[in-house]
């Protein structure tokens, strides 16, 4: 058996079917979730050979190939999913790793989805939970030591004894980790708390591991240096073009469908600092385009994340990628931007650096003007904004709503939904925000949260088949009839929230549809409230 184990709870490690986004949905408190829908069709169980992984989290085929490129041997290292974690390991382990994205439920969207729907645990905490219930009892038999990281790290600060954490690893994997792995294999002391040092591009190792649903990063960090972001803390670097379509190639020839690129903007690719470059963005879409017909993927190339400013600047790169892709009104490119505040005054404190090449002022015209840009391109974006910035007025939310309110005028299609301000480890915010709960927040924001939330209602019923796609088009019409159904349940709560607040409390708090009966017993009332309004 092998030494090393690495693994991830459930709402990580799986493919959700294809579709990404399907893990937005495990930010929901568990309660909401029914078990049928959260394990049957959100999350499928990875597959396996002979124990290892036929697929794995990027960051965790990135740190397997970081212990092979030391010197490691591949069978001394093997990634496991958490259902195979008790055959995976014996006598033999002396190391078990776990990558954490979101391991309390405090991550924006987590915490936001909370507020909004009443409390409980998400569904990634839950998760988290049940794969260190089942690592800390294992390790009490075989006594390895247990090393955590990933971005949701900070997370677990001052919880390590709860969850039988021996060393909690913080930042880029490449270089330390494989020394911190060695240091305890040989019973060095290790320090409880790690942070990695950056990894240099003339020395990145190729993922040994096909990546979950082909995703493949391009770049690392990002220049724009907003506040309350994480990546932002990290030098930016664009991954070489030559490990980029190595790694892309692996992951088709070993039977991965699909391609997507993990970037915090795709259009900052090849830039220096923030001037972008075109070209670089070009030749990149170009070989990655070329791979994909070779290789018979006909599905979209996935695009993370983009932002308003760099689209404006580089207009005749976001036509390329368009263009490439033969993107149409049935076939779009969905993508997130960070559209944050309306208010000039918050974009000049903590985002100024999202305007560039422009100012602050200019910002509320900036996000209108690529909004149509993306959208004339068949681009249809998840804008998402920031509620509670620590020094917000009511003036600042009247701004925001003022702009989204201009976006629905203009006909945007896509998205707009507000996240909560929370104190994210590694960011420059960190130790000015709070915690913020709805009842502490003045009208204007609730006023704020509820027009980005109407935006998103009206056009997520035009897009919703465009949206959910998976590789099975049975499965596809049912999660498609759930989301109609949710969406149905979300317009209910709008309407309640406007006239009171305090009903989220009051009734959301106590709905529980986890289980069958009680998602039968939740569903009458909700069916007939539905028909009421609409007759």
């Amino acid at each position: 058996m092998a030494k090393i184990v690495l693994t991830a709870d459930e709402a990580i490690f799986t493919d959700y079917h294809g579709a990404d986004l399907f893990g937005f949905g495990l930010c929901l408190p568990c309660r909401l979730v029914p078990k049928l829908v959260q394990y049957h069709l959100l999350t499928p169980r990875a597959p396996t050979k002979h124990l290892r992984a036929r697929f794995a989290p990027y960051a965790l085929c990135r740190v397997e190939a970081s212990l092979i490129a030391a010197g490691f041997n591949k069978h001394d290292v093997v990634i496991v999913p958490p259902h195979m974690i008790g055959k995976a390991i014996d006598t033999d382990t002396e190391i078990v790793a776990v990558h954490v994205l979101d391991p309390k439920g405090l991550a924006p969207v987590s915490w936001t989805l909370k507020a909004l729907a009443g409390g409980g645990m998400s569904c990634t905490e839950l998760e988290f939970r049940k794969l260190m219930h089942v690592v800390k009892s294992l390790k009490k038999k075989y006594k390895f030591k247990v090393v955590v990281g990933g971005p949701g790290n900070w997370q677990l600060r001052g919880y390590e004894d709860r969850y039988g954490i021996d060393v909690l690893f913080d930042g880029e994997a490449e270089v330390t980790f494989p020394i911190i792995v060695k240091k305890l294999l040989d019973g060095e002391e290790v320090p409880r708390y790690v942070k990695g040092e950056p990894m240099p591009l003339d020395s990145i190792p190729l993922i040994t591991t096909p990546s979950r649903n082909g995703q493949v990063e391009i770049t690392r960090g990002c220049p724009r240096r907003c506040h309350f972001c994480s990546p932002t803390m990290w030098r930016f670097r664009s991954i070489p073009l030559d490990v980029i379509a190595k790694e892309i190639e692996f992951n088709l020839k070993n039977g991965i469908k699909t391609i997507g690129l993990a970037t915090e903007d795709i259009l900052l690719y090849g830039a220096h600092g923030l001037e972008l470059n075109s070209n670089a963005v070009k030749k990149l879409f170009k070989v990655v385009m070329n791979l994909a017909r070779k290789w018979g993927v006909s599905s979209k190339i996935g695009v993370s994340h983009v932002s308003c400013a760099s689209a404006l600047v580089l207009k005749d790169a976001v036509k390329y990628i368009s263009d490439i892709q033969n993107l149409t009104d049935d076939e779009p490119l969905f993508t997130q931007i960070g559209l944050e505040s309306g208010s000039p005054k918050l974009v000049a404190k903590y985002f100024r650096g999202k305007t560039y090449p422009w100012k602050p002022e200019d910002w509320p015209n900036i996000v209108v003007e690529a909004s149509k840009l993306l959208n004339d391109l068949y681009w249809y974006p998840c804008f998402t904004y920031i509620v509670g910035f620590p020094d917000a007025t009511p003036d600042d939310y009247i701004a925001t709503t003022e702009l989204i309110d201009r976006l629905k005028s203009e006909g945007f299609i896509g998205w707009s939904f507000p996240l909560l301000l929370i104190p994210m480890g590694g960011t420059l915010i960190e130790k000015e925000a709070s915690y913020l709960y709805l009842s502490r927040l003045p009208q204007e924001a609730i006023d704020c949260m509820v027009a980005g939330c109407e935006l998103s209602l009206d056009n997520s019923r035009m897009l919703i088949n465009k949206v959910i796609k998976t590789r099975n088009p049975m499965l596809s019409r049912i999660l498609s009839r759930l989301a109609t159904l949710a969406l149905n349940a979300m317009e209910i709560w709008i309407s309640d929230v406007k006239r009171d607040l305090s009903v989220i409390d009051s009734l959301y708090s106590k709905v529980n549809i986890r289980s069958t009966p009680e998602l039968i017993k939740a569903a009458m009332p909700n069916c007939l409230a539905i028909v009421k309004k609409h007759t």
